[in-house]
């Protein structure tokens, strides 16, 4: 319980996003804890994109 006290309390919203690209040792981190994380009566309806070009960024802003 005490780790999620933690969590709670120390989290936050980004306003503003660094242009720097996340190495992939990152992003494949993130990736792996995203596909354990628990979803509603396990549906498990997410997806995970992983935009890392500036032609897939467009294109996806396209498409929204």
């Amino acid at each position: 319980m005490k780790d999620f006290k933690a969590l709670a309390t120390e989290r936050y919203s980004v306003r503003k996003f660094d242009s720097r690209p996340v190495e992939q040792e990152k992003v494949d981190m993130l990736l792996a804890v995203a596909r354990l994380a628990p979803t509603a009566h396990n549906y498990q309806p997410q997806r995970l994109l992983v935009l890392n070009t500036e032609d897939k960024l467009k294109e996806t802003k396209r498409l929204h």
